[in-house]
């Protein structure tokens, strides 16, 4: 939805690559509300990016917590896996280990998704003010930003 708002607001590409990088990292979404109306202003995209930089903090502390307590749960069947004694409790422990492994397993790649995806949002300010400068040169350079906003392309809003 942020790439889809950064291209209705006309950024050019290289301006917002690292938002869809982080996209990418996520996995795809099911757009919803109005994720295709322009940006007000760089203030709102901004915020917009360190709104969802917050919310992949609160994930990865999610995942952190996950993962201490599927590998507390491991490591605890694994100690009354030595000291139990009858087949049947044996089976659930043997489960258990098997379960909490699985979700390790997944959550490491949550991890990775997470780490991506918050590196790319970091990037994004740095590219967007590398755009931004672009603007600056055009105009020392004797040119002239459009009158309709469209100023980072210089594309013309449809008719």
């Amino acid at each position: 939805m942020m790439g889809a708002r950064c291209r209705a607001t006309g950024l050019a590409f290289t301006s917002f690559r690292s938002i869809l990088g982080a996209a990418r990292a996520l996995g795809s979404g099911q757009l919803v509300g109005d994720g295709w109306l322009p940006y007000r202003d760089d203030h709102e995209l901004v915020g917009v990016i360190c709104d969802m930089l917050d919310e992949i903090t609160d994930r990865w502390q999610a995942y952190v917590r996950l993962r201490n307590e599927a590998a507390t749960a491991r490591a605890r069947a694994w100690a009354y896996l030595k000291v139990v004694v009858e087949e049947a409790d044996r089976v659930t422990l043997r489960g258990r280990i098997a379960d909490c492994t699985a979700a390790l397993e997944v959550l490491a790649v949550l991890a990775g998704r997470l780490a991506a995806a918050s590196r790319r949002l970091n990037a994004a300010p740095a590219e967007l003010g590398d755009t931004y400068a672009a603007v600056y040169r055009l105009v020392a350079a004797g040119r002239v930003m459009p009158h309709d906003g469209r100023w980072i392309t210089g594309q013309e809003l449809p008719a």
